[in-house]
This record gives structure tokens, sequence and C-alpha cells, in this order.
């Protein structure tokens, strides 16, 4: 954290930690859907035992439109409301869903919802794993209530004041960057030291420390394997606490990118939070071929962002990052809109390699000054082995910070 705002930190949170117990929070490894523990399938449905008799339903109720939130590991989505009808699907912890209608039986509320998905978009699921207020699956559900602390956060001037540091990665890959060689605990040092370098050499301007999620990584085919719920809060309240921002991104995959962006919007209810796009990776061919993402997509993503902060009343301005280093990543680049406030769109020069040849791509990137909010990518060296990518050398922050256009966000893989 910059010198210039930890006082501020150390008194806000040394009187909101009276409130607070159990803020601990043990990370959990990363699971796809179908490798789950049977016996967290078990959890899901073994209890309620419908027999295929019991297809009746006893009650009915039309619901006005409501949403709730998963609560167990994984959750099967139904074709009707019982236990012996065809799954379409399943949803994780903490998935965002909208309930429009309810089926009761004699113990048993089954919803019927509307959630994002590439092939349905309706189906049943039971209400005993859902909950009404995502807070309460968190470790420390009063963190975020801290006014002076969200009011940091989202201070409608917060990116004109500071310059972002981040720290790039997944949590249990230590290839994908920084954020998988290190705990939380020893990250989030690391992090405010370098943000301190930058700090004395930035002027009038203050900086901030970010981490940077790989929340969705593209598998073969264009699969997504997403980070599970706990391990993500667990993140973003270390973060909070700490006065870091967090940032997570979605790879796209096979997938179109407003449902990408759709999974991750429910995290914006956390002040600290921003959301990224990496179209390099929006492909069903990851390793092969480089992804895009057009004008109009970006666009479309910004809208479906700005609607859902206005409708749910969420505060401040939210970074929208995306990457580039190929000028075919973003196909008509000249029609992409700034215009989306309270949506901050972060037009990023990603790639590895020599100063020179990165400085090249950012200036080739400045040229889009429909988007003259810029960042820059750095990757630090981990290991020579094939496949391992790294900046040589790696650029001094002297050297950064004399970049034009100068970045706002500065991340480091």
């Amino acid at each position: 954290m910059s010198r210039k705002v930890f006082v501020f930190f150390c008194v806000s949170l040394l009187v909101f930690a009276v409130s607070l117990t159990g803020c601990g929070q043990q990370e959990k490894l990363v699971q796809s859907d179908s490798n789950l523990d049977k016996s967290a399938q078990v959890a899901t449905e073994g209890k309620e035992n419908i027999s295929k008799e019991e297809t009746g339903k006893d009650i009915t109720e039309n619901t006005d439109e409501k949403v709730v939130f998963i609560s167990t590991s994984k959750l099967n989505v139904r074709s009707d409301s019982n236990a012996q009808s065809e799954v379409l699907g399943s949803l994780v912890k903490g998935k965002e869903v909208k309930v429009i209608d309810e089926v009761k039986h004699e113990e048993t509320t089954w919803y019927k919802i509307q959630f994002q998905n590439a092939e349905n978009n309706e189906g049943w699921i039971l209400s005993q794993y859902t909950v009404k207020d995502i807070n309460v699956l968190l470790a420390s559900p009063t963190l975020f209530e801290d006014k002076d602390i969200n009011d940091y956060f989202t201070s409608p001037t917060l990116f004109d004041d500071n310059t972002i540091i981040a720290y790039y990665g997944h949590p249990n890959s230590k290839i994908m960057g920084i954020v998988g060689r290190h705990s939380k605990e020893k990250l989030i040092p690391l992090l405010q030291k370098t943000t301190e370098r930058y700090d004395s050499l930035n002027g009038n301007k203050s900086v901030i420390p970010a981490i940077y999620l790989v929340y969705g990584t593209v598998q073969p085919g264009g699969e997504i394997l997403r980070i599970n719920f706990d391990l993500v809060m667990s993140y973003i309240e270390s973060a909070y606490k700490n006065g870091v921002l967090i940032y997570l991104d979605h790879q796209i995959g096979k997938y179109s990118p407003v449902d990408a962006i759709n999974e991750l919007l429910p995290f914006l209810k956390y002040p600290n939070v921003h959301l990224a796009l990496d179209p390099e990776w929006r492909t069903d061919k990851p390793m092969k071929e480089v992804g895009y993402l057009t004008a109009a997509e970006l666009n479309e993503v910004q809208k479906t962002m700005r609607e859902y902060i206005i409708s749910n009343e969420i505060q401040g301005k939210r970074q929208l990052v995306f990457h580039q280093f190929l000028d075919k990543m973003i196909q008509n680049i000249t029609a992409v809109s700034s215009n989306y406030d309270p949506v901050l769109l972060v037009h990023n020069t990603s790639g590895w390699g020599s100063p020179d040849l990165k400085i090249a791509t950012h200036t080739r990137n400045a040229k889009a000054i429909n988007i003259p909010y810029k960042g820059f990518k750095l990757w630090y060296f981990y290991s020579s082995k094939p496949g391992v990518h790294f900046d040589d050398p790696l650029m001094t922050p002297e050297q950064v910070l004399d970049l034009n256009p100068k970045p706002g966000l500065i991340i480091y893989q």
C-alpha cells in the first residue's frame, strides 16, 4: 500500500477489528465441476429421497423475481421439480441466479431459475441449497460494512489520483504468475514493497496495490476451469483488509464475452473488485491460436456491466480490463466506446519480450486514442523451461513510468 494511505487503513481497521471474528480463510484446491468428490454431490440432493411417484406438485407459487446464491459446492440443475428429472447442468457455490417460479412439496421447495449457460438458461434447483444474502457464505460476513474503507475504494477520483500496481496469476499455478508462487500472507507484503518503490517515483499521484486473479482459465476445447468461490473470496477479503484492489479475469474460451462477464458481475458487490477479459484465450484451440474480441462485443460487455452496476446500486467506478499484443486481438478497435460510465475501460499492453519490443507494442496500442486509459504488463523471470515466458531484461519502474502514454494500471506476472 502507498505510504500516503497507510495511516488511513491502520486507523480504520483498528476500529473495525473489534467487531470481526473468524477472519481466517483456508485456501482450497481449484476443482472442475466434473471432478468434485462424491460426498459433495451427495450433499446437494441425497437428503431429499423423492420417489418417482412424488412428482405431483402440492403447491405452486408464482413468485416475484428474486435473486438467490448457491450455497453448496455443486448443485445440479434439473429439468423439473423432482430429483429424478434430467440433469441439465450444475452450478457452483456463490453463483447468482434469478428465481422465476417456486413449487412446494411436503417438506421440499424447488426454485425454477434462470442462469447463464451455453445450452440452457432455465431449470429447477432445491431451495435449501441457496441463500438470499451472499455475505452469509463468507468467513467474515460483516467485513465489508466499514463505511470509511468502502468510501476509499469507491472514490469517484480513485483512478485519477492513483496508479495501480498489480500482481498477476492463479493461486494454484506457479507458472501462471507471481500470485501462485506465494501464500496470501507473503504475497501482500511483497506487493506492498513493489508499490512503495513506485510511490517514491510517482510524483503527486499515490499508488494502490492490487491482486489480479485469473478466475476462469481456458482448457482444451475452450472449456473454462474456475477458481472455487471460497478461494476467490479469501483473496477478496484479505485484500479488503489490507487496502488492496482485486481484479478477476475470465479467459472466455468457447463462450460468449457477455456470458463470461455475467459470471463475474456478482463479485462487483465488493467495493475493491474490478473485472477483466483476456481475448487471447477466446478460442476453443488454446495454445494453437490467438483469440479476439470485436469492438461490438467489447461495447456490449461494457453495456452489460454498466446495467448491472446501476440496477444493483453499486458504488464507485469499476474497471474493465482487456489485453492486447497483436492487432487482430481487437477487431475494429476504433469503434470501441469508452462512454459507459461508471465502467472505466482499460486497454492493457500485454506480451513478453525485450523492453524495445514491449515499448513498440505499447506505442502501437496508444494509437487507439478512443480508449485513453492504458495499462502495461510485465513478466517476472520464474523458469527457463520451454514455454515459461519472461521479460529479458525486466523493465525498471522508472522505464515503465516514462512510457507514453503513462499507464494507469501496471501488472506484474
